[in-house]
């Protein structure tokens, strides 16, 4: 993969091996050249070819399958697994079992999810006289698949061999039981057991994928790096004429890179796109391989689709995955994308989650199908609220999708969030500065974290963002910093220097964890209030009442706006000058263009009988200030003075008073006649305008 042609997709020669499907591969090698992978893919597969005969499960039927002598499978018979299992009485010999298992029963333990282990069984003949012929293997499961016999005699006194592979589909415990059928000694049983763990990659298999005839199903294959170093996907195989591997951007090819996966970091690296035009069940596989792995570790993805031709309503995608979710997390919002594969239009009427979770909010209205679309439609939006997933049942449920047209039987889509229930605690004072008069003074804080969660928490990475880097520093990080559940933890020293430009910092750190990403939110203020006077006045920063009589009274409206990071108490108000007064009107939140739309309300407001207000970052006050000139003259200076911990802001107010009266003469102003041509009217008049003569009565 050195180069960025050995990345392109290619389809897998089939001759290099003539009983194993071909795959599609992001890799230059052209076979899998893994035994373990051939083994399972031609178990998974129904590649039978075990000498001349082989049982292959499906369900609940077990099914005889025999090679005739050109080499081609043919069918003999189909048994029902329940008449099978009554043949499962071993002929004994006294009270001696005619064939010995090691060990007695195979328990595999926990196994990741689409990641194989497998284990070897050994068959011994204690008998000294009898030779035991095995005819076949057999099992009811998708999880556990076994490989055929090293020999299919067992000599007296011999022993032979068959390997048994665990591929967890799903998460919990799984057993079941293996038919081993003899030509003379009857059906013996092996028990096999094994626990399904959540996949370390986040990968899961695609099962339970239903579309209509002509359509796809393609979902994006996203991997999660586990590992404090950057994983690099190195192959990736499908298997399947009908199943092929894509970029998530539709190129053909590209570098290294986009295969790379950062620490602790999601991404989607490959899109499996099924399609087919004959109805039927497929099954194939996608082998994803690493440089986390060893040579013999590798991810296999079930992928199971169910092609139809019955009419009716289908999803884009056969699960709806909200992926990791924390409990301070905001919430995830999904698409639901819906196909009508009928002949005629169809209303969808409602859509829920089944059970009801307090958790899951549908967002949908009422929306019409149209008939034989070929392309998915969005019809609602599932919203996941992981803070209120109290219990596990919440994390997982459907959503059932019902119609008016009552020949469609209802849709439902399963859903499944995983949920971290805690967060990474720290003080929040030890990342708020105060710009004070010397800004060029340097502050140093240590940074503890506390770990609340029922997992170790790894600190791979800390970001600081471009615009505050001149401002603040990370000072003694060495990563990663392992955080043990229940416990504190110093992690770097935050270096603050302040600077004229940057008076108030209202931003994040970024933390990358194992347990995603995490904002440290950092602040610098100052404490200062923002004010302006609202129009009509023009000069915003100095309340100017103009000229005014000595009879006049004037108002004017002050916004006065915490632009700061943190609550600030105005303690009081007061006004400096004669025949000033102040009255607040109104408190907020909202910025400048929000006060200023408020206006109409502003004027009419009465005023509120409060002597202090707490002020939130991003909210407002408005204060009416008047002024009643009385029997003052000339310019009037005046101030109007608001305290808080951190300042006295001080508004200058003026004002021109005249003592006296204006009076206007004439008192009325007579124009004459202009236009239309005619004498002015009079009071009774009428008149009639035509457009080629004057006006007249």
């Amino acid at each position: 993969m050195a180069a960025a042609a050995a990345l392109a997709l290619r389809r897998a020669p089939s001759a290099a091996s003539p009983s194993f499907p071909c795959f599609t591969a992001l890799t230059a090698a052209p076979w899998l050249g893994a035994a373990l992978l051939r083994l399972l893919v031609a178990l998974l597969l129904n590649a039978a070819r075990a000498e001349k005969e082989a049982f292959i499960q499906s369900d609940n039927l077990i099914e005889v399958l025999r090679f005739d002598d050109g080499g081609l499978l043919q069918t003999e018979t189909t048994v029902g697994l329940s008449s099978y299992q009554q043949k499962s009485v071993s002929m004994y010999r006294g009270n001696c079992r005619p064939i010995r298992f090691e060990p007695p029963m195979l328990d595999f333990h926990e196994q990741p999810v689409g990641m194989p282990k497998m284990e070897k069984v050994y068959l011994h003949n204690p008998s000294s006289e009898e030779t035991i012929i095995l005819v076949s293997i057999s099992a009811t499961t998708s999880h556990f698949h076994a490989s055929f016999f090293q020999n299919r005699k067992i000599l007296p006194g011999g022993n032979t061999s068959f390997d048994v592979v665990f591929l967890a589909r799903m998460v919990g415990n799984v057993e079941n039981t293996l038919f081993i059928n003899t030509s003379n000694h009857g059906v013996f049983t092996y028990q096999v057991f094994g626990v399904g763990v959540p996949n370390p990659y986040r990968l899961r298999p695609f099962i339970g994928a239903k579309v209509p005839v002509n359509s796809s199903f393609s979902p994006i294959i996203n991997i999660h790096n586990p590992h404090s170093e950057p994983l690099q996907v190195v192959e990736m195989y499908s298997s399947g004429g009908d199943l092929h591997l894509e970029l998530p951007t539709g190129q053909q090819g590209g570098t290294r890179k986009l295969w790379e996966i950062p620490p602790y970091e999601t991404k989607g690296v490959m899109r499996a796109s099924f399609s087919s035009r004959e109805a039927d069940n497929y099954t194939a596989f996608i082998r994803i391989k690493t440089n986390a792995s060893d040579s013999t570790e590798f991810i296999i993805l079930p992928v199971e689709v169910e092609v139809t031709t019955a009419p009716g309503i289908y999803s884009s995608t056969e699960m709806l995955d909200f992926g990791t979710l924390r409990t301070q997390d905001l919430p995830k919002i999904l698409n639901l994308h819906l196909l009508n594969s009928g002949t005629k239009d169809v209303p969808i009427t409602s859509i829920r989650p089944t059970p009801q979770n307090e958790a899951v909010t549908v967002h949908f209205k009422p929306v019409t199908l149209r008939a034989s679309e070929s392309k998915y439609t969005k019809v609602a939006s599932i919203s996941f609220d992981a803070s209120k997933a109290k219990r596990p049942p919440q994390f997982s449920g459907k959503i059932t999708v019902k119609a008016k047209e009552k020949s469609y039987s209802k849709l439902e889509i399963p859903y499944q969030a995983e949920v971290l229930d805690g967060y990474l605690g720290f003080d929040h004072a030890a990342t708020l500065f105060h710009i004070g008069d010397s800004p060029e003074d340097s502050v140093e804080r240590p940074i503890y974290l506390t770990n609340t969660f029922n997992f170790a928490v790894f600190i791979h990475d800390i970001i600081l963002p471009e615009e505050i880097r001149t401002t603040f520093k990370i000072q003694n990080f060495s990563k990663p910093v392992l955080i043990p559940p229940n416990e504190s933890r110093y992690i770097f020293t935050l270096y603050f220097v302040a600077s004229f430009s940057s008076l108030h910092i209202d931003n994040n750190i970024l933390l990358i964890t194992n347990a995603s990403k995490f904002h440290l939110p950092v602040r610098a203020y100052t404490g200062f209030l923002d004010y302006f006077v609202l129009p009509p006045k023009f000069d915003e920063q100095i309340i100017d009442f103009g000229i005014l009589s000595a009879t006049e009274t004037s108002n004017v409206l002050l916004a006065i706006f915490n632009s700061n990071p943190i609550q600030l108490v105005i303690k009081s108000w007061h006004v400096i000058g004669d025949g000033l007064t102040t009255e607040l009107l109104a408190a907020g939140k909202g910025n400048r263009t929000a006060i200023i739309a408020s206006l109409p309300d502003l004027e009419k407001a009465n005023a509120l009988d409060q002597t202090s207000v707490t002020l939130m970052p991003g909210s407002y006050i408005v204060f009416r200030v008047k002024l009643i000139p009385k029997e003052l003259e000339g310019i009037h200076d005046g101030a109007i003075q608001i305290t808080t911990d951190y300042e006295i802001l001080t508004i200058p107010v003026k004002a021109v008073i005249a003592v006296g009266s204006l009076t206007c003469s004439p008192k009325h102003i007579l124009l004459p006649p202009s236009f239309p041509e005619g004498r002015a009217l009079e009071s009774g008049d009428s008149e009639e305008c035509h457009p080629s003569t004057s006006c007249k009565r």
